[in-house]
């Protein structure tokens, strides 16, 4: 039997952020026990198909779960232990914001049975933090931090964005330096994406391409050189603290997600919940339509995803399973001629200079 993660949505947040393309809410935090039994019922109703399943990894996203009081979680979680096969050593991360992380919180998850922490800081400059509607500035990045260090809670990442207003590769540079003062286990780095009706706020003011791209570079070289495994195209961890939930994800693991907007992938299918926060909370059970991923879509997939980890493409498992590795090699050809992908121990991965233009290889690939 398929062991499988699972992702629980909390969609409640202090402010939306300019940039954000998640289903998210404010102003809806009256409505938070409401979701939570919501979101208890799905998981009841998940756990008559897959309970017997092993549970390795749990990821309570957003939004802001950390908005929420953590008794919510410890009902969620609850509910997991009772009606899931989880295992001891699974891995149980939550997003938080500076904003609503402290001491007490910290705590609080650690007894709830949280064994991950993903800080959201994005920036440690207050006029940029403001630009794009961030609900905290420097000073509440510093106190979370102080705070995660105060308890010893030793797994924890932070994650930052390049490209964002008044950026430069000097202020970048001193960032990743301060952040790397805090030790974290985990470092993601992801380049500014936005929809294109609010450009107007972002390309003024905003570092170009080029400055991004040297941003990234440093940011690989500096990383390495203190013991940081660059594991997938954005994530970088130290050795044993990878993200167990977003590896299996890359590697097509399954997972069910739960909560408004939630996706799954499951028994050969994906599917996504409703994104109308009142629909979810009348009807938690109303899963959307099924999809089948199989043949080119799975293809696709495979490549997608797996080309994003520094792992790549296994070429057995890809033989295996669609016999026609040599056409995915011709087209990879000048890929592997200019340096870019590389063949190591039977994978075909990207390497630092493939990761810069990893979109553009994908595309050719599929």
């Amino acid at each position: 039997m398929k062991d499988l993660s699972l992702y629980i949505h909390i969609p409640f947040c202090k402010t939306i952020c300019l940039y954000c393309n998640f289903v998210t809410f404010a102003h809806k935090n009256k409505k938070i026990p409401q979701y939570a039994d919501a979101v208890i019922k799905e998981l009841e109703f998940h756990a008559q198909k897959y309970g017997a399943r092993v549970i390795e990894s749990v990821y309570f996203g957003g939004g802001t779960p950390s908005l929420i009081d953590p008794h919510y979680i410890e009902l969620i979680f609850g509910t997991l232990r009772n009606r899931f096969r989880i295992n001891p050593n699974a891995e149980v991360t939550i997003e938080c914001n500076p904003e609503s992380l402290d001491e007490k919180r910290i705590e609080k998850y650690r007894l709830a049975g949280i064994t991950r922490i993903s800080l959201g800081i994005q920036s440690f400059n207050k006029e940029t933090l403001a630009r794009v509607a961030r609900p905290h500035d420097d000073k509440t990045a510093y106190k979370a931090l102080d705070a995660l260090a105060a308890t010893g809670f030793e797994n924890f990442g932070a994650d930052f964005i390049m490209g964002l207003p008044y950026q430069t590769y000097g202020s970048f540079k001193r960032e990743i330096e301060e952040i790397l003062s805090y030790h974290p286990a985990h470092l993601s780095a992801y380049f500014l994406s936005y929809d294109t009706k609010r450009i107007d706020i972002f390309i003024k003011d905003s570092p170009d391409e080029d400055a991004q791209l040297q941003m990234y570079e440093f940011l690989t070289t500096r990383l390495k050189k203190e013991g940081y495994v660059h594991y997938e195209v954005s994530n970088f961890a130290k050795p044993g603290f990878e993200s167990v939930h977003n590896l299996r994800y890359w590697r097509q693991k399954e997972y069910v997600g739960v909560g408004v907007s939630a996706h799954s992938y499951a028994d050969g299918k994906v599917w996504e919940n409703g994104c109308d926060f009142e629909a979810y909370l009348e009807n938690p059970l109303a899963e959307g339509e099924k999809i089948s991923i199989d043949g080119d879509l799975e293809r696709m997939d495979l490549i997608m995803l797996n080309l994003r980890t520094f792992r790549g493409i296994d070429v057995k498992e890809y033989e295996k399973r669609f016999s026609d590795f040599d056409d995915l090699v011709e087209k990879a050809g000048p890929y592997l001629d200019s340096g870019q992908l590389a063949m190591t121990g039977g994978r075909l991965h990207a390497t630092d200079k493939g990761f810069l233009i990893l979109d553009r290889i994908t595309k050719d690939l599929i």
